[in-house]
Formats: C-alpha cells, sequence, structure tokens
C-alpha cells in the first residue's frame, strides 16, 4: 500500500483584497479539495467554504454508516450534496444570490486516485518525470475549443476564457466529471485553482514538483511565488500529494 505526503497552501495574490479560494486536507478521509469561488461581496468565500465542507461531511457520514458505494460514487454524491446546499443557500438569501464556486477534488482509495471536478479548476499528474493535466476545463471558451469553433491560441486569448460552463450552485442539478488514476510509488498530484495554471506553465510546475520531491510545503512556496511574480492577478491556491512506498510523515 502507497503512502501518501501532502501539503496546500492558499494566497491572496497581489490584485485581489480577499481570498475567495478554499481547499480542504482531509488526510483522515484521505480527501484533498480545492475550490474557487465566484458572487459579489463575500459570497464567493462563502460557497467555496460551503463546497469543501460539504464534500467533507458528506464523505465522512458515509464512511460512519458503512454503506457499501463505490470511491468513485461516493464522490460524486458528495460533490452534488455540495451543489444543492450552495444552490439552496443562494436561493434563501440575498447576498448570495448567484453564488459558485469551481471543485477539484481527490479520493484516494486501494492506490487509486478518484478526481471528481465541475468547473477549471485543475488536477495535473507529475510521473518519469513528465506533467499532464488530467481535468478538462468546464468554460465556454473550452466548448468553442473541443467543437472546432477556435484554435487553442485564440482561446488563451479569448475575453471570455474565464466564463465557466459548469460550477457548483448555480443550477439545482449539476454534472460531475469523475476520473480513476491507478496510481505508482513517486506520482505527484497538484490540484489548483486557475489563479496558478492561468499564469505558471506546466513546464515550470514541472521543475518545480522535481525540485522539491520531499518537501511539499517548499513546492507549495515556489508555486505561488511563480503565480505572484507573474502579476498575481488572482487568488492562487494549491495542494500536492507524493504518493511513495516508503513510509514517511506527512508535511
Amino acid at each position: 500500500m502507497l503512502k501518501t505526503l501532502y501539503a496546500g497552501l492558499s494566497n491572496v495574490g497581489r490584485v485581489r483584497t480577499s481570498n475567495e479560494d478554499c481547499m480542504g486536507l482531509f488526510p483522515d478521509l484521505n480527501l484533498y479539495l480545492v475550490a474557487d469561488g465566484m458572487g459579489g461581496h463575500a459570497a464567493g468565500e462563502v460557497a467555496s467554504s460551503m463546497a469543501v465542507e460539504t464534500v467533507r461531511d458528506s464523505m465522512a457520514k458515509n464512511e460512519e454508516t458503512g454503506k457499501p458505494l463505490l470511491a468513485a460514487q461516493r464522490l460524486e454524491a458528495a460533490i452534488k450534496a455540495s451543489n444543492q446546499k450552495i444552490y439552496q443557500a443562494g436561493k434563501q438569501t440575498p447576498a448570495l444570490t448567484g453564488m459558485g464556486t469551481t471543485l477539484v477534488s481527490i479520493l484516494l482509495d486501494q492506490d487509486t486516485a478518484y478526481i471528481g471536478y465541475v468547473g477549471d479548476s485543475r488536477a495535473y499528474l507529475t510521473r518519469d518525470n513528465e506533467i499532464a493535466q488530467l481535468t478538462t476545463d468546464h468554460s465556454l471558451v473550452n466548448e468553442y475549443l473541443k467543437k472546432g469553433m477556435m484554435s487553442s491560441e485564440e482561446a488563451e486569448r479569448h475575453p471570455l476564457k474565464h466564463v465557466l460552463s459548469r460550477a457548483l450552485g448555480t443550477a439545482q442539478e449539476v454534472e460531475v466529471d469523475i476520473l480513476s488514476l491507478p496510481l505508482k510509488s513517486e506520482d505527484m498530484l497538484l490540484l489548483c485553482s486557475d489563479g496558478l495554471s492561468n499564469t505558471v506553465t506546466q513546464q515550470i510546475m514541472l521543475q518545480i514538483l522535481k525540485r522539491s520531491r520531499g518537501n511539499l510545503h517548499e513546492a507549495c512556496n515556489q508555486l505561488i511565488d511563480q503565480a505572484n511574480n507573474r502579476g498575481g492577478v488572482d487568488n492562487i491556491t494549491v495542494v500536492v500529494l507524493q504518493c511513495t512506498s516508503t513510509h514517511l510523515t506527512p508535511e
């Protein structure tokens, strides 16, 4: 059985006055999450923290009841429960109307990572000195890109790049994408909000993760520094996991 090192860090960036990102590190549940909220005033902050808390509570409750659900089913059900809670809160409280959030999550089970996500917060895998994006952005521009309506270069510069086609809390029902990934020793997984992915290239991410292997707090610090050095125009949140066959104390 593989062991997991983990660390996470969130930063307001250099432009925003508040941090609407939220992360969750719950090693007792083998659960790790990043959410990027949106909405007026403090609504985005409320939505992202509500998403993280509801998924955590749903997963914990499921463990207590011992329901024989597969890991992917449990994760999907927990994310859909968070969507319902955020949506209802937005309807009941005028100040929270229209709030929503992205969510990307990893649930570890039997040396497999289950990745559940909605929105454009991302998950990456570093393996054998290569990095790959695991998730697909739920954005309008990405939908256009998939349909061949624009090139990747046009998509990168498009003014609607940040408009989401799917988010938690903006509709009563939501489709959740779930991936499964068999893990190997020395795999590294990165969860992040778009404050990182919109400013730091995958190649730089890979270099930092390779350099910081075994010191995941340092990896998080360096990733956030890179985003801030490139303007820090958005909140930046990163969670890094490292799989190892050797027992080590988590970061």
